[in-house]
């Protein structure tokens, strides 16, 4: 039995990138002057680097625009004495007051005044909620600085089938929507307004926040009742 021999191969060679001299090929440097083999480049280049910072910037401005085309919303419920409505968390109460038969809410964002809502209710409702979307656009038409929609007032439809009039206008701090409808048996009119800094941002809100508002029927704001407590005197002792 025989057993073949393993033939030695000779190492491959190259020559020096400097001296010229024939070295290993597997040599990072030359053993004779020391020169490096291997070209030192970017693991990219400058193409490839330019094709990188553009795909980041590409993506930077597409990520941008979801996140404004699709705000994220978060939302608080509140229910006072006399109003119930969806808030934005983050918003912070205004502590607005109005006079008995009327009942005003309202919030805005504290890092920006534009970022608000409100509602109010006010017994009785006087006009139709299409009545009074066109006497606010008639005046809004003269205020100096507010652009009306070229739409005027329109007609949308919440949840259930209510057809409820909007009226958008713009003003150097933002646009703003407002909404109006009866309530409690058409006796209490809701007016709802939104403003917002950016428009994709108002439109997301105006989604939500009108259809959610509602006036309660039995508030003490709208009730016909003395308010006065019977058990406290009306005069103070001597």
């Amino acid at each position: 039995m025989s057993v073949e021999e393993p033939i030695a191969q000779e190492p491959r060679t190259r020559p020096c990138r400097r001296c010229a001299v024939e070295i290993n090929a597997a040599s990072a440097r030359c053993p004779f002057c020391g020169a490096r083999q291997v070209k030192r480049q970017p693991i990219l280049g400058w193409w490839g680097a330019l094709v990188c910072l553009i795909l980041v910037a590409a993506a930077v401005v597409v990520t941008r625009q979801i996140v404004i085309a699709r705000p994220h919303h978060y939302f608080a419920f509140f229910r006072g004495s006399n109003l119930a409505a969806l808030v934005p968390t983050g918003y912070q109460d205004l502590n607005l007051t109005s006079a008995h038969g009327t009942a005003l809410v309202g919030w805005a964002d504290p890092n920006e005044s534009q970022d608000a809502e409100t509602v109010q209710a006010t017994l009785p409702a006087a006009a139709s909620p299409q009545a009074r979307m066109l006497a606010l656009a008639a005046t809004l038409r003269n205020k100096p600085g507010v652009a009306l929609s070229y739409r005027g007032p329109v007609n949308v439809v919440f949840p259930g089938g209510l057809v409820v009039p909007e009226l958008e206008y713009t003003t150097h701090l933002g646009p703003t929507a407002v909404f109006a409808f009866d309530a409690c048996s058409r006796t209490i009119a809701v007016t709802v307004t939104i403003s917002d800094t950016s428009r994709a941002s108002l439109d997301g809100l105006s989604a939500v926040l009108p259809q959610s508002a509602n006036a309660l029927c039995n508030g003490p704001a709208f009730s016909n009742q003395d308010r006065a407590d019977a058990a406290i005197p009306l005069t103070l002792p001597k």
